[in-house]
């Protein structure tokens, strides 16, 4: 019982000092907290206290606070939230660009650690370490035994120190150990950049980061080095992140001195507008940004701009409408993102979107589409219509094709990935490209992945009968089983590149360059040399 009344009396304090010095102090400025609110942290602290003491089940204290503060933080909107010290150092290490460890992108597969592909050049690939590969224990303890963040956590440390990975490779008897020395491993938010053909440059950004300008300006220059003339950049998916980093990549796409966003708040300090610097390495050239529900935050803001400012074509779905500011405040090793105010587009948009449901609001059930009649018009800087009322809509909706629901499972249970590994695990290192280049996905090799599948029990045979009359499942089937043994011979980029030839909005951009090439002409002839519009 002492231990218990010692640790409800630094759960009291810590309470007091984290609402009292956090709230009071970093978010609304030194004051002295009137009386009430005193007793309300009072009252909170004795609520923690009784449940520490009574629930049936001892939990850690730092447990209650993390989970009651993130339930405090519930009631104000979707995306104010509190970050404990794990989540708020990996934020920071999102943002920075890099980290210490050894280059491995790695992922459960049937329950266990498995090496998804080593990155080039990093510690891991030097060591050896290939697609395929089970990582049974980190430094002597079971990754069975751990969750996946813990791995990391544990593969992960200071520069220049050793990490001692043991090894299950598919087509050898016994395990072995790797020990590999941590070094800075770079985070590429630009994921891939390539030329398509000799005219059009592909760019994808996964996510913003502190490094994405110069990412994005170093792949521009290079495509545009190799005859780019024309751009689709890709923001499906990428969820986001710093606002300076948003500015600077619209900055490459528009004049110096046109506005990109504006914040609005409850204090003067929130209002702010963020115009183009004239910094980046600016293309010149018809544009297309694709975009869909999963694109939010600084994805939105950079699709705003290149739409309102009329500069390129936007196509895709209607985003996610993630338009509140965060503002985040360390508290110690932790973080409070903290919502202060609102993005609006060039035009006066609102990019978020309403979240008075909040399941409505996950399952982005409420975004507005283009023929939403209550839809809030607005106009672009040439005089085109454009819709407010939360996310971007695109000039072109185009919805992604899905695939057929056998085919879905066999994603979920990374099939077409350990069927890759069991054809290779026997192929010779020095053959292994030469095999991924003769490789074909024809009937015999869909065949024998879909036999493989269902003794697997991957697949039921009603699944496997279904797939059989679906023509477009089956090259989906061979499609993702290629992908596979290209990533893991050739490359992620090589994998990629086959795995877009069924994307049907990049199909559909690839269409529409016409009506950008037009959209381009006469943004030049009416672009400003500078100043807001």
């Amino acid at each position: 019982m002492e231990t218990s009344q010692r640790r409800s009396r630094l759960l009291i304090g810590a309470i007091t000092v984290l609402v009292l010095g956090a709230a009071g102090g970093a978010i609304f400025g030194e004051r002295s907290i009137p009386e009430d609110e005193t007793e309300l942290v009072l009252r909170a602290s004795q609520i923690v206290r009784n449940l520490l003491e009574w629930l049936p089940e001892e939990h850690e204290a730092s447990d209650l606070i993390y989970d009651g503060i993130g339930g405090m933080l519930e009631v104000l909107d979707p995306h104010s939230n509190y970050l404990d010290p794990r989540s708020f150092q990996r934020m920071r290490t999102r943002q920075e660009g890099s980290f210490f460890g050894v280059g491995i992108i790695i992922s459960r597969r049937d329950g266990q650690v498995t090496v998804i592909a080593p990155m080039a050049g990093t510690p891991a690939a030097s060591q050896g370490l290939r697609t395929g590969d089970v990582i049974t224990a980190v430094e002597g303890q079971f990754t069975e035994e751990i969750t996946l963040d813990e791995v990391v956590d544990l593969v992960r440390g200071p520069e220049g120190t050793t990490v001692r990975l043991t090894i299950r490779r598919p087509g050898m008897d016994e395990p072995f150990d790797v020990d590999i020395t941590r070094a800075r491993i770079p985070q590429n938010s630009v994921r891939f950049a390539f030329m398509m053909d000799d005219a059009i440059g592909y760019i994808r950004l996964s996510e913003f980061s502190n490094t994405s300008v110069r990412e994005v300006d170093e792949a521009i220059q290079e495509l545009t080095d190799q005859g780019m003339t024309r751009l689709v950049f890709d923001l499906r998916t990428n969820p986001g992140g710093p606002l300076d980093a948003a500015v600077g990549v619209s900055d490459s796409f528009l004049h110096e001195g046109q506005l990109i966003v504006s914040t609005r708040g409850r204090t003067p300090e929130s209002n702010s507008t963020f115009s183009a610097p004239g910094k980046g390495e600016r293309f010149h050239g018809p544009l297309i940004v694709l975009v869909n529900e999963g694109s939010a935050s600084a994805s939105e803001i950079v699709a705003g701009a290149v739409q309102d400012h009329d500069r390129g074509l936007v196509l895709g779905e209607v985003t996610w409408g993630k338009g509140l500011v965060q503002t985040v405040f360390s508290v110690r090793d932790t973080g409070l993102a903290l919502t202060t105010a609102r993005y609006f587009t060039p035009a006066g948009r609102s990019i978020q979107r309403n979240y008075d449901s909040f399941i409505d609001y996950i399952t982005h059930r409420n975004g507005v589409v283009a023929t939403d009649p209550a839809a809030t018009t607005y106009e672009t800087e040439a005089g085109r219509t454009v819709l407010g009322g939360g996310g971007i809509t695109p000039d072109v909706e185009v919805i992604g094709r899905s695939f057929a629901d056998p085919v879905v499972r066999l994603y979920g249970q990374a099939a077409f990935f350990g069927h890759a590994v069991e054809l290779l695990k026997d192929v010779p290192e020095a053959d292994k490209i030469a095999f991924a280049e003769a490789f074909q996905a024809d009937q015999e090799n869909i065949d024998e992945f879909l036999e493989w599948a269902v003794r697997g029990e991957m697949l039921s045979s009603e699944d496997l009968a279904l797939l059989r009359e679906d023509q477009q499942a089956i090259e989906d089937v061979g499609r993702g089983l290629h992908v596979e043994i290209l990533n893991a011979t050739l490359g992620l980029e090589a994998g990629y590149r086959l795995a877009i030839e069924a994307d049907n909005q990049l199909a559909e951009a690839l269409g529409h360059f016409d009506v950008a090439e037009d959209m381009w002409e006469v943004w030049q002839a009416n672009g400003k040399a500078g100043g807001e519009s």
